[in-house]
Formats: C-alpha cells, sequence, structure tokens
C-alpha cells in the first residue's frame, strides 16, 4: 500500500485524490505522526524543555528537572487540549483539514523534600488520513476508484521520578507504557461496476520503557543557570498485525493475524541549556533520535534526526501582586529532519510558538498557546503542509497535607 502511494504522490496528489481526516497525510508510514512532549509551559517555548527547571511548572521531558519543585507547592495537576486546521499542497492544488483533541494529562506529588513523582498520559502518534484516487489499475486493466483511510495511533502512560541527590544535582527516571492500535483500510470500488473489495489492516502494539534524565542547577543571587540531560535506550513493540479482506457482500476472503516484532523506537539522546532571572527564562534543546537503527513496519530506510529548539519567557514582576505583574509571555521555535525517506527525497518539519500564562488564584495558570508549524515538501511530487494550531492548558497547583507554622 505504501509503496503505490508513493506512486500516487509522484503522479499529482490532488489531481484525482482528496484528504480529509484529521492528521498529516504523512501519518501513513509507520507509527504515524510523531507528538513531541507537551507542558503547560513548552507548548508556547518551542517544546524546549531539556534544561528548563523551574519551580512553578512540571517538566514532562527531563524526568530530574521536577526537582525543581520542592517548594511551596505539593500538588500540581496539568491538563491541556488542542485544536489545529492544516493546509495541504502540492504543485497544482490546496486543500484544508482539522483536528482537535486532548493532548496530556499529568499529576505531579511529592513523597518526600528529596524525591517527587509525576503520573501522565499524553499522545505518543496520531494516525489520521482519507485519501481518495479515483483512477487505480488493479488487474485486467480494471479501474477502481481506491478509499485509503487511516486512524489511531500510540499513547504513553508514564511515571516519573526525580531525586534530589545535591543541592544542585537530581537524577530522574521515566517509566513508560506505550500501547496503542493503528487502522488502515483500503475499500475499492470498480469504476465497471463489477464489484467492490475492502482490506482492513490493523495493528496492536504495547512495550514498557525506561528513560533517564540529570538535571543540574547552578543557582545564584539573581539568577539561575540549568543543565538537563535525557537518554533512551529504545525499545521494540510486540504485538501484532491483523489483515481482513472482504468481498463485495462483505464476506470475508482471508482473516489472518501473525504476531510482529517489525516496530521499535529509536535511541534518543539530548540536551538543554536555559538561564533565569527574575524577569527572564532563556532555553534552548539539542535531541538527536537515531531512527537508522529502527524500524517501523516496511519502512526501514530511515533517517538519524536531530531537533533544536529555543524558548523564552517574560514575566514582568514575579513578585508582584497585580494581574499584569504575573502575566508570563512566551515565544519559542523549533527545526527538525523528518526520520522518513520518501523515494530518495528528504524534508524537515518546523514550527514557531507563542503564548500566555495567564494567572488565576493559588498561583494556579491557563496557558494559551498558539503553534504555527511546517512539514513536508513539494520536491518530487510530494505534499507540503501548513498547520495553525491552538492549544489550552490548564495547571492548577495545591499545597495538601503540609503543616503550618506558628509563631
Amino acid at each position: 500500500m505504501k509503496k503505490l502511494l508513493i506512486s500516487l504522490y509522484l503522479f499529482g496528489f490532488f489531481s484525482a485524490h482528496g484528504q480529509s481526516g484529521g492528521g498529516s497525510v504523512y501519518s501513513i508510514f509507520g507509527i504515524g505522526e510523531l507528538k513531541p512532549p507537551v507542558s503547560s509551559q513548552s507548548a508556547a517555548m518551542g517544546f524546549t524543555s531539556i534544561g528548563t527547571s523551574n519551580p512553578y511548572y512540571v517538566n514532562t521531558s527531563n524526568p530530574a528537572a521536577n526537582a525543581a519543585l520542592m517548594g511551596y507547592f505539593t500538588h500540581i495537576f496539568d491538563f491541556g487540549m488542542f485544536v489545529n486546521n492544516t493546509q495541504l499542497e502540492n504543485s497544482t492544488s490546496t486543500e484544508n483539514i482539522g483536528d482537535g483533541g486532548l493532548s496530556q494529562l499529568s499529576y505531579f506529588f511529592r513523597f518526600n523534600n528529596r524525591w517527587t513523582g509525576l503520573i501522565g498520559l499524553s499522545n505518543y502518534s496520531n494516525v489520521g488520513y482519507n485519501i481518495v484516487d479515483n483512477q487505480v489499475l488493479i488487474s485486467n486493466n480494471n479501474e477502481y476508484s481506491v478509499n485509503y483511510q487511516g486512524s489511531g495511533g500510540l499513547n504513553n502512560i508514564y511515571f516519573s521520578n526525580s531525586f534530589l541527590i545535591t543541592k544542585n544535582l537530581s537524577l530522574g527516571a521515566k517509566l513508560s507504557f506505550i500501547f496503542g492500535n493503528i487502522f488502515h483500510n483500503e475499500i475499492a470500488t470498480s469504476s465497471q461496476g463489477t464489484g467492490t473489495f475492502n482490506v482492513e489492516n490493523s495493528i496492536h502494539v504495547k512495550q514498557v520503557n525506561i528513560d533517564f534524565g540529570l538535571n543540574y542547577l547552578i543557582r545564584g543571587e539573581n539568577h539561575d543557570f540549568n543543565i538537563g540531560l535525557i537518554y533512551d535506550n529504545g525499545t521494540n513493540l510486540a504485538g501484532n498485525v491483523n489483515t481482513i479482506i472482504l468481498s463485495n457482500d462483505l464476506e470475508t476472503i482471508h482473516d489472518e493475524e501473525v504476531s510482529t516484532r517489525d516496530y521499535s523506537l529509536p535511541r534518543k539522546a539530548g540536551i538543554g541549556f536555559s538561564f533565569r532571572n527574575k524577569k527572564f527564562l532563556l532555553g534552548t534543546d539539542l535531541e538527536f533520535k537515531q531512527w537508522s537503527q529502527a524500524s517501523i513496519g516496511d519502512e526501514t530506510d530511515l533517517n538519524d534526526t536531530w531537533r533544536t529548539s529555543f524558548g523564552f519567557e517574560y514575566t514582568p514582576n514575579i513578585e508582584g501582586e497585580t494581574f499584569g505583574d504575573l502575566i508570563n509571555y512566551r515565544l519559542g521555535a523549533y527545526v527538525e529532519n523528518n526520520y522518513l525517506n520518501i523515494e530518495n527525497t528528504n524534508f524537515k518539519h518546523w514550527g514557531i510558538t507563542a503564548g500566555l500564562g495567564i494567572p488565576l488564584r493559588n498561583a494556579s495558570t491557563i496557558n494559551l498557546s498558539y503553534h504555527r508549524k511546517y512539514n513536508g515538501t513539494l520536491n518530487n511530487g510530494l505534499i507540503y503542509e501548513s498547520t495553525n494550531e491552538f492549544s489550552l492548558n490548564v495547571s492548577i497547583k495545591e499545597r495538601w497535607f503540609a503543616k503550618n507554622k506558628y509563631h
């Protein structure tokens, strides 16, 4: 199916096809469109978070960085939602699709003064495409209209721990359960009225994974400098693939289920730096993923990827008491080469972000962010995608079971 789709791209996608559904057309490959770790703060800072250690916001990328939350709050609950619109473009036509949903849930808590925990749920990947080709020759010069549909994706349930080793150094580990279902469906209808057949392909995978983090915070009188490191050795996803072929009257012609280990996640490593004073936070990340040693089904010719991001946050007066003093203003950008190599064509995806952190009572916040992202290329007949995405993240901070001091 995938090689056929590549050929369709090369001969002009929109001349005979349409795309609807809620995701990237490139989610037809492998485990779908990959989603970066999202937190209330990083969503508007170019997803910069490896080296950011903040006493007010949870870090979902570097498990060691949450040792910075050893301060006043004992419990933080975060949840996020998004909605977007993507324009798909080739050399002759454009088309628009939309998507939306829950982006993440997390709950932070303290075991004691040196050990914190974080439980969360996030999207790891998304599959969402609906492509129609009206002129496919399948056999005996019989022309078919073929509808290619895809849905599903992978999710990540995790339990993250951060341990304060010394005044400046913390270590962390995150235990993840990655699981999900991916569905690919082909519905072929003969233009000569000779019938319809349906090919349903479902992939079910799961695996436990662990990754590690280190955070070193250098505190000054009026500023902090932070260094963060992350490492993940990668893992193979275990599961099964089920293929069903249905005839015109929906009678099952073929039904086969086989186990698979053809899907794996890459080894990755990253480093991040940040500088923070009472008004500004500046951060940058560099992350490497060794996709060339991973596999995603039939696709084995994959590119190693490098991701660079920058983030900035400005708070007029963190110690102020007025509403305007405590608003967070955020900007960011990132760029990364895509791990896919389609017909010897490589491309990048990149984006810019902006947002606000709006204060509520008890230091809780509503975080609004805008994400303008670009993916794909017009070279070699492929598709260029440009997306406008809006996100809402709410961070609720509480102090439970803390003993009051009386003087």
